[in-house]
């Protein structure tokens, strides 16, 4: 049995039992019947909406499963059951047919075919909907494997959808042994493996792959610049709001800051003030920020944190709770994904440093800039997505993913409905 721990109290709060390899083959061995049930358009159009509405009406028992499991707050778990929403609701408006006509020739998009998807527990909920909506669109049926620490939500959303989708279309595999999961990603059943996770693992379920279609959004060591003409007050709002959000678990979050030396303190002092008002603690007891999600992320960070300045008021304890910490020096971040709040806080010379610094990220997911930017700058830069005097950069509706050791593919938009997706060029001759 698998113990499923509250990131808020560190109770056992669940458990559950690793699939049989029995099971594990039926699942397999189903795959062919489930991605001849996904032929035809309108089948697909049905279950879309049919988990819209199942989504819909089990809203607040996901929240809540967020909330107690991951240590989202309140708010945040509402967000997160929109976002997912969103995306069957995106993709529910490109489920596409299936034939073009070229005169003599006919060209058929057709699903690459079975998925297996392996998601995250940052995300719990949003991060297993956001691959299988646009897979099911496009006639691929998909197999879940999910982080045992988000196991507890990934069950109440297949509980939730037991009804709406016919079974096979989209199952669940429940294993922690990481052979079982080389394992499945080697097997020439699946065409596509879809995964969300850190650049070492990514990499290593890569090679593991062979000639599987790969969409991977991998670790982002994100940079947030403040320029010239910035308004400061805005910059240090947005920037604390977009660190603190998830407890800096979020894939989109900034690792390090860098501020032209002329704007430098200013800054600062925004920063650091609105830092201090943070609370944290227990995400069921009113606080800006809950907790991180495990007590091996709270060792990772105190580690990383060493020597940095603290910030905040832990106003709800809970053991894995960790308030906001700034480092002066940029050097334990350049090469490792924070994932936790801690960011370092640095000046740069002017906005040419600035773009250089930004130009050479190999781990290029995000990037925030603040200040007056033109096209010619942003040119220089190679990442998934480019937040300018904004960090809302995500929705259903567009791309999202990396360059570099980032990722490769994308999710979102018909760009992530065309990964789902290949052709065959058919010629009939007279």
């Amino acid at each position: 049995m698998v113990d499923i721990i509250s990131s808020n109290t560190a109770a056992i709060i669940g458990q559950w039992t690793p699939d049989s390899g029995a099971r594990i083959s039926a699942l397999l061995e189903g795959l062919p019947t489930a991605m001849a049930g996904l032929a035809l358009p309108e089948t697909r159009r049905s279950i879309l909406s049919a988990a819209i509405v199942a989504l819909d009406q089990a809203r607040d028992r996901l929240a809540g499963v967020i909330v107690a499991e991951v240590g989202k707050t309140p708010a945040e778990a509402a967000d997160e059951v929109e976002y997912a929403q969103s995306f069957l609701r995106h993709a529910l408006c490109q489920v596409p047919d299936a034939t073009h006509g070229m005169g003599e020739r006919q060209l058929r998009v057709v699903p690459v075919g079975p998925v297996l998807a392996i998601t995250p527990y940052n995300d719990p909920l949003a991060g297993i909907v956001r691959k299988f909506a646009p897979a099911i669109a496009a006639g691929c049926p998909v197999v879940v494997k999910p982080s045992a620490l988000g196991h507890l939500t990934a069950c109440t959303l297949f509980d939730s959808l037991a009804d709406a989708v016919p079974t096979g279309t989209l199952e669940m595999v429940n294993h922690t042994d990481r052979s079982v999961l080389e394992t499945l990603v080697a097997d020439p059943r699946f065409r596509m493996l879809s995964f969300t996770g850190s650049t070492p693992t990514g990499l290593a379920l890569a090679a593991r792959a062979g000639l599987k279609r790969l969409v991977l959004e991998l670790g982002g060591n994100n940079p947030f610049f403040v320029l010239e003409g910035a308004d400061l007050d805005r910059a240090a709002a947005d920037a604390v709001a977009r660190k603190i959000r998830a407890a800096g678990q979020a894939c989109s979050a900034q690792n390090r800051i860098y501020v032209v030396a002329s704007l430098f303190d200013a800054f600062r002092a925004r920063f650091l003030d609105r830092l201090s008002t943070v609370t944290f603690g227990a995400s069921d007891g009113g606080v800006a920020m809950g907790p991180v999600r495990s007590g091996r992320d709270l060792d990772r960070l105190r580690t990383m944190a060493f020597g940095g300045q603290t910030f905040g008021a832990c106003a709800a304890p809970a053991p894995f709770a960790f308030g906001p910490v700034v480092l002066d020096d940029d050097t334990p971040l350049r090469h490792a994904e924070a994932f936790g709040p801690v960011v370092s806080l640095s000046p740069v010379p002017d906005r040419g440093a600035a773009f250089a610094l930004a130009a050479q990220e190999e781990q290029a997911l995000v990037c925030y800039l603040y200040g007056e930017v033109s096209h010619a700058e942003l040119a220089q830069l190679r990442f998934g997505s480019l937040g300018i005097n904004s960090t809302k950069i995500q929705g259903a509706e567009v791309p999202t993913g990396g360059f570099g050791t980032a990722g490769i593919g994308r999710e979102g938009g018909n760009w992530g409905l065309q990964e789902f997706q290949t052709t065959i060029n058919e010629r009939w001759g007279a």
